[in-house]
């Protein structure tokens, strides 16, 4: 059958004239209508299989969106474990070092083993990250345990050094909700600027008993009027010494054998203080160091990590 010949008018002739096929724009228009076609087919097929999956393939689908899951929340966990494992490690570090004067363990020297194969897999990439992880973590933590049992052979051999060591919190603090301020630059209650806080401030009412941290002999006991106002300075040897500000009451004198755990006096509002607190410092040769780093006697791995945390935020100090 003959193709029928089609004319339209042209206004500007007056006559009627001949339509002329277009071919690229007929060509055009059937591939973009081709791709519509395509794209909609593929939809329709996901959806389709999808919504009208037989019960094995649902099954093998759910199971696939629960290892996802799975494998994401065992790479938070992993964190979690890493972060825990730093912690420990700082401590050991400041163990060793400030308090017991070793060398602190050496690094370890890990190596990754090839994990190329992993990367076929579904979820590949974060499958490798959490494979290395993980036995990065593994080796690092049997060297640590090493380090707990050299730290322990440490310890026996230098019993006098480790009961004079400041090892506990001056105050009765087992839910760590009393610490105040930390060392390092705070807010001066007085001036308003920033000024260096060589210890440790802990909130606590009037009279609460304030107990000496390590043993040792009471080098100061008196009141300064101002500054400390009523406070205990103890020397422990070894170089260190602990200072109990603002008491209430001292409960030692000067001279006097003191043993960790003993009563020195309690907790008040005396001298240069803008409420009921203990100030408390740990120097060695004359030089302040971080309290929070000795703490190790009386709180768990735990509690040790929030007090770091805690003695880390720049809140404004009392004294």
């Amino acid at each position: 059958m003959a193709r029928k010949t089609k004319y339209f008018f042209n206004p500007k002739s007056l006559s009627f004239e001949r339509v002329r096929d277009n071919r690229s724009y007929m060509l055009w228009r059937a591939i973009g209508f081709s791709s519509l076609i395509l794209v909609l087919s593929l939809l329709f097929s996901a959806l389709f299989s999808r919504i009208f999956a037989n019960p094995r393939e649902r099954s093998l689908m759910d199971d696939n969106a629960s290892l996802r899951r799975e494998i994401k929340m065992l790479d938070r966990g992993v964190n979690e474990l890493e972060q825990n494992l730093a912690v420990l490690k700082e401590r050991d570090v400041k163990i060793y070092r400030a308090m017991y004067e070793a060398e602190p363990p050496k690094p370890i020297d890990y190596r990754g083993a090839d994990y190329a194969e992993l990367k076929k897999l579904p979820e590949g990439d974060l499958i490798q990250r959490i494979r290395q992880k993980i036995d990065r973590l593994g080796k690092e933590s049997y060297a640590q345990a090493v380090s707990y049992e050299t730290l322990k052979r440490l310890i026996r051999s230098k019993e006098s050094f480790v009961n004079a060591i400041p090892a506990i919190q001056p105050v009765s603090n087992e839910d760590l909700n009393q610490m105040a301020s930390g060392f390092g630059y705070r807010l001066d209650p007085f001036y308003r600027t920033f000024t260096f806080h060589p210890g440790m401030d802990f909130t606590a009412d009037v009279g609460t008993e304030v107990y000496a941290t390590g043993d040792g002999i009471v080098q100061k006991s008196q009141d300064d009027g101002w500054g400390y106002g009523n406070h205990v300075i103890i020397n422990h040897g070894f170089g260190y010494t602990t200072l109990y500000g603002h008491l209430s009451k001292i409960a030692v004198s000067s001279g006097a054998s003191i043993k960790r755990g003993q009563l020195v006096g309690y907790v008040g509002n005396t001298g240069r203080s803008t409420g009921p607190h203990l100030h408390y410092e740990v120097r060695r040769g004359g030089n302040p160091l971080n309290p929070a780093f000795f703490y190790h006697h009386d709180l768990t791995d735990e509690q040790y990590r929030r007090m770091i945390e805690m003695s880390s935020r720049q809140t404004k100090r009392f004294d």
